[in-house]
């Protein structure tokens, strides 16, 4: 999975939410780690596609506020920039829903399990 290195840097280098680059260099650790899952894999692919390829805008060296200078295409851009952070929140949301999901059985069954060794005891 180190392929993904490369794919993270370039992420990097756009204009992301904040909580998209904490994502990204916890996801950065898990690989070094060898302890990334294959969705959050599947999910940095689809990002990096989606982002990059999507043509997301490149960070901006100096920021200033947009809202009042009248500029369609800016605010064009930030809609599209809203949009695609919103769907990728959503997909977060999934993958975050699904594993609860998965924990929330794991923990059913190991309290399952301690019921039967306390009953055996």
């Amino acid at each position: 999975m180190q392929d993904l290195n490369p794919l993270i840097d370039e992420l990097l280098k756009r204009e992301l939410r904040p909580s998209t680059r904490e994502d990204l260099a916890a996801w950065r650790k898990e690989i070094a780690a060898g302890t990334l899952s294959a969705d959050d894999a599947r999910y940095i692919r689809a990002l990096h596609a989606r982002v990059v390829a999507g043509g997301a805008p490149k960070a901006r060296a100096n920021v200033k506020d947009d809202a009042n200078d009248g500029d369609a295409d800016a605010d064009a851009s930030e809609v599209e920039t809203l949009k695609s952070a919103l769907a990728e929140a959503r997909q977060r949301e999934q993958t975050l829903i699904a594993e609860r999901d998965s924990l929330q059985g794991e923990v059913a069954a190991l309290r399952q399990e301690l019921d039967a060794l306390k009953a055996k005891s």
